[in-house]
Formats: C-alpha cells, sequence, structure tokens
C-alpha cells in the first residue's frame, strides 16, 4: 500500500504543479500591460537611438483585430484565417471475445472511437488598433480559436469522405471494426476577428513584432476570449487544481499512516 501512497503523492505534487502555473499564467496577465501599437514602436525607436538597433525587448499585452494580407484557408470549413486546427474522429463497432475470473468465454460487441486525422497550421498575422498594426509571430503560442466547423458524416461510400477542399482517404482502417461514422471538427482565428495576444515584443532581427518569449515559463497566449474571461478562467483553474492537489495529498498520507500501522 505504500506505493499507493507514492503514486498519490505524485499526483498531488503534479496537480500542485499545474495550479501554479494557471495562477502564473493570470499573474503574467493582470501584470502586464495593454499598448498600443503605435506607444510599442516608439518605445522600440527610443532603445534603437539608445543602445541599438536589436536591443528592444518587453512583455507586451496587445488588444485589437486580426488583419493579414495572405491568410490561411481553413481546409474543412474554407474560413479565412491565420491559425486552423482540424480533427477527424472516427466512430466504430467491433465484436469481441474475453475470458472472465472463472474462465467463462463472453462474446458481444463494443463501440469505441479514435482520432484518424488531425492538422494545424498558423501565419503570421498583424494586430490592428486604432493607433496602427503590430506584427505577430504566432509560433509557440497557445491558440484560442472559434469553433467554425462541426459536423458528423455517416453517408459516406467509396474510398474518401469530401469536405470542401478537404479529402479524407479512408483507405482500410482494419482492427475488425465497423465504421459507423466520422466526426468532422475544425477551430480557426479568422480574419477581422478581436484577438487577445500576450506575449514578449522585440525588434532583433531587424523588425518590430511579438513572438513567443525567450525565456522559459512566461506565456504566449493568442486567443478570441477577453482578457477578462481569460484570467477569470486561469484563477478559477489554479483554485480547483489547488483543492485536488490538496485532497489528493491527504489522501496519500492516509493511506500511508494506515499502512503503516497494518491497517491497510
Amino acid at each position: 500500500m505504500i506505493f499507493v501512497a507514492l503514486g498519490l503523492g505524485g499526483l498531488a505534487a503534479l496537480l500542485a504543479f499545474f495550479a501554479k502555473k494557471q495562477g502564473g499564467k493570470a499573474y503574467a496577465m493582470q501584470l502586464t500591460e495593454t499598448v498600443n501599437a503605435a506607444e510599442l514602436a516608439r518605445q522600440a525607436d527610443e532603445i534603437a537611438k539608445e543602445i541599438g538597433a536589436g536591443s528592444f525587448t518587453k512583455a507586451a499585452e496587445l488588444k485589437g483585430e486580426v488583419e493579414c494580407a495572405s491568410p490561411l484557408t481553413a481546409e474543412m470549413s474554407g474560413a479565412p484565417c491565420v491559425w486552423y486546427r482540424s480533427v477527424v474522429t472516427r466512430d466504430y463497432e467491433e465484436s469481441y471475445t474475453e475470458r472472465d475470473a472463472d474462465g467463462k468465454t463472453r462474446t458481444g460487441t463494443r463501440r469505441g472511437s479514435e482520432q484518424v486525422s488531425a492538422n494545424e497550421r498558423r501565419a503570421a498575422f498583424y494586430v490592428r488598433d486604432e493607433s496602427g498594426a503590430t506584427l505577430v509571430e504566432p509560433e509557440g503560442a497557445s491558440m484560442d480559436g472559434e469553433r467554425v466547423l462541426s459536423r458528423y458524416e455517416q453517408n459516406f461510400s467509396g474510398p474518401s469522405i469530401q469536405v470542401g477542399a478537404f479529402r479524407l482517404n479512408l483507405g482500410p482502417l482494419g482492427g475488425g471494426r465497423r465504421t459507423l461514422g466520422f466526426k468532422l471538427e475544425e477551430w480557426a482565428l479568422p480574419v477581422g476577428a478581436r484577438v487577445y495576444v500576450l506575449g514578449e515584443a522585440r525588434d532583433d532581427e531587424g523588425r518590430l513584432r511579438v513572438a513567443k518569449p525567450g525565456a522559459k515559463g512566461l506565456p504566449f497566449i493568442i486567443s478570441r476570449r477577453s482578457e477578462e474571461e481569460l484570467v477569470k478562467a486561469a484563477k478559477g483553474g489554479s483554485l480547483a487544481l489547488t483543492i485536488a492537489a490538496a485532497v489528493v495529498a491527504l489522501g496519500a498520507v492516509a493511506v500511508a499512516v494506515l499502512s503503516l500501522l497494518g491497517v491497510i
């Protein structure tokens, strides 16, 4: 039983880690001041004049609309966007045979699901506010867009499914499973959407942009949700995980004590 206690202790530590991470995200959003495009460019120019170009770096928070001259096209919905994620999940039915504890054989049918396709793409874009536009390079960011497609395909025939420009080649799915249908889902950050960005502004490549922070632990967030919504969600998640960690830790202590006393 001591191994159960150790396992619970490890789980409690993991929950506490994620609670701290969520709390740190909320703190970073509250600590960082929102800056518009003109003010950010002015600050970068001042630093460049004082100590040279490529020296500017600071935490930056942007709010505005997504702008992109050459946007992506989401593969299933066709939405013009700067990020999308497409997922296809297969629902299936299969026969099974298993032996119980008494050695008796039992057969039956069960259902399950498996992901058969997933694709994600992102492109650089600008956040435009009332003063101008700031370049954002989204690689490495936690992306939070909107659902642009949710569809279930049951009536299909032939070797593939066509959805807009997207083609899913079914091929032999195997495993003795009978396909019941496919769930097609897609999320995107559309052009023109209102967006919140938290990252690091810098000009070390000869152009001012907001990108993934160089220091580990600093969040890089691009979201359709407002700052207020994100802070509330992060604080709520941190509190829930902290409570869960405390409960699991108490369980670990209880199991360890009872094990040492020989009760269990």
